[in-house]
């Protein structure tokens, strides 16, 4: 009984408590995730393979509900052309509101807000160059406990920007998430 006393004192000391007990409530986090995107409405049949980062901070700002800023950048294939443009990059800072389900060891969350967009690239010859665009997100999020403060995150969403051509795009995204 004493030594499952001491390991558990231990663990604790370490910040590093069980998966499944239940994380404290934390009024900000901050997140890096990576994963992969691409255009959804393009005709040249474009790849769901391109490159995106994102970093993400959010608040606590009622029970179960968060604001979170989201920049990312999704790069694409130098032989891509999207909108006129090669090797073109879609950047974007989305704010939205996020609802989440607490379970025992993980929350489960749906967002939707707005964002700014900046499809930017080298043009091709007529194209007039890079676009910003205001636009929507909406999107499924689900931060996985592995501490107290720590936790591995994950995405899915779908963008809706008012660019000239390629308009609707998604990303599925995975990370490690820090509470505070």
């Amino acid at each position: 009984m004493r030594r499952r006393l001491a390991v558990a004192a231990a663990l604790a000391a370490l910040g590093l408590p069980p998966a499944l007990a239940a994380r404290e409530p934390t009024l900000f986090a901050v997140s890096l995730g990576a994963g992969l995107a691409g255009p959804l409405d393009d005709d040249a049949e474009s790849s769901f393979d391109s490159p995106v980062v994102q970093l993400a901070a959010g608040m606590l700002t009622d029970d179960r509900t968060w604001t979170v800023l989201r920049l990312g950048r999704v790069e694409f294939a130098s032989d891509e052309v999207l909108d006129g443009l090669s090797a073109a990059r879609l950047d974007y800072a989305t704010v939205a509101g996020e609802y989440r389900f607490r379970q025992a060891a993980y929350e489960l969350g749906l967002f939707t807000g707005l964002g700014l967009y900046r499809l930017d690239g080298d043009a091709l010859a007529g194209a007039t160059g890079g676009q910003e665009a205001l636009g929507v997100v909406l999107g499924f999020t689900g931060d996985f406990d592995v501490s107290r403060r720590v936790s591995v995150v994950g995405e899915v969403d779908f963008h809706y920007a008012f660019l000239d051509e390629v308009k609707f795009y998604g990303a599925a995204l995975a990370g490690v998430a820090v509470h505070f």
